[in-house]
């Protein structure tokens, strides 16, 4: 913003240029001279330093909005809990080696536990997609709290591999803490499904981390009239329907797709479509800049940023919700990440950031 300052002298003096110059003149005891003019009308001419020192405090007072802008955008920012996109609230925490958890209250279920947050607690369903301590370590906490809230014994997802061990881990609790740990735990393969209820299934899919890993997609189940029957009128169709023919099929719609830790590989996994296109989808971006290279990614079974804008082409969901930035990372850089990404795919870029910091704060 370019601000020029007037070099004529104004023909009406502000008040508080009035003010300086009255006061100048009485400490001075300096004489005024009156031609017949009441004293309320003299003009007298502001000093050089007068005039600059007014603009410097008129840049001042912009500068204190902007500062006072960016810092109420960037407190909204920080207290913003969780986000909004095509019906479905997503909420949790999701912090690079710190703790994931990402609810979906519509669907009553949490992907991953970290520390077993409060919101978790009211999900039916867990969908668990490794076994390192950031997503897994709440879960005996989960389960504890669901039972002394009286809330009926939820039901958990975990690979095949790690089965056994969370078991164990779980026994290990009750005979410590001596108190019930109540679930139906189930071990669900990649391509195998499950009826979470009539209207609902969920399906794993295989991801690439360091440890044995998988993501969920969950779908929604829609009755459609089979093409058969599609020419008849409606008291035929229900007439067929009252007979106990079957006249719809089954469509599944993905919904949700979440991948938890994984390197890039998925993008180009035919077996990953249903996650690509399903309304959205919750996958990692731990790194987003320079300053760590896609190589050190890959070693390390995350995905970087330049990946994602790589394999953009194969994204077709709706809506993409980057999760698990490291925690090197502000809000403000997470933003500008994403500015970068957004032009290289059709899906609304969205960003995790609850638990992040901001530069302006």
């Amino acid at each position: 913003m370019q601000i020029s300052l007037a070099t004529t002298i104004p023909k009406v003096p502000s008040f508080s240029t009035y003010y300086q110059s009255t006061s100048y003149q009485a400490q001075n005891n300096v004489q005024k001279p009156n031609h017949g003019l009441p004293v309320q009308t003299h003009i007298s001419l502001p000093a050089p330093c007068a005039v600059k020192s007014s603009s410097t405090g008129f840049l001042s007072a912009i500068e204190r909005a902007i500062e006072e802008e960016e810092y109420r955008k960037a407190r909204a920012e920080v207290n913003r809990k969780g986000l909004s996109v095509e019906g479905y609230s997503i909420e949790g925490h999701s912090i690079g080696g710190h703790e994931t958890c990402v609810v979906v209250p519509q669907l009553k279920a949490a992907f991953d536990i970290g520390r077993c947050p409060s919101r978790a607690v009211h999900q039916n369903f867990l969908f668990i997609t490794h076994a390192h301590l950031d997503h897994i370590g709440g879960l005996p906490m989960y389960i504890a709290t669901r039972g002394l809230y009286g809330l009926k014994p939820p039901t958990v997802f975990v690979p095949p591999s790690i089965k056994e061990d969370v078991e164990k881990l779980l026994d290990v609790h009750r005979s410590m803490s001596q108190v019930e740990l109540n679930l139906d735990l189930i071990a669900l393969d990649v391509g195998e499904t499950y009826e979470m209820r009539n209207d609902l299934l969920v399906r794993p899919f295989r991801t690439h981390h360091v440890i044995p890993s998988q993501g969920y997609v969950i779908y929604s189940v829609r009755k459609k009239l089979k093409k058969q029957y599609i020419h008849l009128e409606g008291k035929k169709i229900e007439k067929l329907k009252k007979s106990g023919v079957q006249i719809t099929d089954s469509v599944l719609c993905p919904e949700v797709a979440f991948t938890g830790d994984t390197a890039s590989d998925f993008y180009l996994d035919p077996r990953s479509a249903d996650a690509l296109r399903a309304k959205i989808l919750i996958t990692e971006a731990t790194f987003l800049d320079d300053n760590c290279s896609v190589e050190h990614a890959r070693e390390h079974g995350h995905t970087h940023l330049y990946e994602i804008m790589e394999h953009a082409k194969w994204i077709r969901n709706k809506t993409l919700v980057l999760t698990h930035f490291s925690p090197r990372y502000n809000i403000e850089e997470i933003r500008q990440g994403i500015s970068k990404l957004q032009p290289q795919v059709s899906a609304k870029v969205v960003a995790l950031t609850e638990g992040f910091k901001s530069m302006h704060l």
